[in-house]
């Protein structure tokens, strides 16, 4: 079947728009976007590895994230899963696209998401699910994000349509950004590549948690911008970049090297 370019969301930059009703709230899962296809009641199309699933409609296509284990746990879970063979993805759906032959796109997001929720009832595989959605999206970041590690949330506009292939204020994204101060305990002066982002540092790294004070040491895959200008520094403190900490392992979400804190 015939892929659809999703939709794209932008950042958010206005706060103000977590207490605007015209938008509602989604958790931000840390997993792989996914596109789902169902033809006679099965996946018969898809970017994951969803095809035992059985579905409780004949036609459709869905929109989500295929995740790991808890849905904040970062893409390298799904990547591993995805290489195993007993490896165990879900796959959780925030958008309906088609439906028994019809283009739902044009409809706005409330009509799209009762469909969605009609199928979810129906739903039997505890690898599927639907992505919960609020008003209240300032504690919605403090439960998913602040308590429990989360990458960040969702907010969509109630009367959106889907803009296939198109980035939209429809969608904006808010995800935590923290600057991490780490002590490089030790790591590997040869760096390797890290996908189509560019070179990254194999390190240890000591830091202290910015919420609840402990103190953990982990070995990290550090993005390096600049890689002529990076030396290692065994011993030395360091700012690192990164979008949250996952739970329970204390890893940093997507880190970046900064650069070198002053000996002085």
């Amino acid at each position: 079947m015939k892929f659809i370019p999703p939709m794209l969301s932008e950042i958010l930059r206005d706060p103000a728009r977590l207490e605007d009703s015209g938008y509602v709230a989604e958790p931000k899962f840390d997993g792989q976007r996914a596109q789902v296809h169902v033809e006679g009641g099965r996946t018969v199309a898809a970017y994951s590895r969803l095809r035992d699933v059985r579905w409780p409609v004949r036609q459709a296509v869905f929109d989500g994230e295929l995740c790991g284990d808890t849905g904040s746990d970062g893409i390298q879970s799904v990547l591993e899963a995805r290489g195993r063979r007993d490896g165990v993805t879900s796959f959780v759906g925030f958008d309906l696209l088609q439906v028994s032959g019809q283009d739902v796109m044009p409809e706005p997001w409330t009509d799209r998401r009762k469909r969605l929720e009609d199928f979810g009832a129906g739903l039997v595989s505890p690898r599927v699910a639907i992505v919960p959605v609020t008003d209240d999206a300032a504690r919605l970041w403090a439960l998913w994000v602040g308590q429990q590690g989360g990458e960040g949330i969702m907010l969509k506009e109630r009367s959106a349509s889907y803009r296939s292939g198109r980035r939209s204020p429809a969608w904006l994204k808010l995800k935590e950004r923290l600057i991490i101060d780490v002590l490089v305990e030790d790591g590997d002066r040869e760096l390797v590549r890290w996908g189509d982002w560019g070179w990254a540092a194999r390190l240890r790294l000591t830091y202290t948690h910015p919420r609840n004070g402990v103190r953990g040491t982990i070995d990290e895959l550090v993005r390096i911008p600049d890689r002529d200008n990076f030396e290692l520094r065994r011993g030395a403190r360091a700012d690192v970049l990164c979008w949250g900490i996952l739970r329970p392992s204390g890893r940093l979400r997507h880190p970046v090297f900064v650069g070198w804190r002053s000996r002085t």
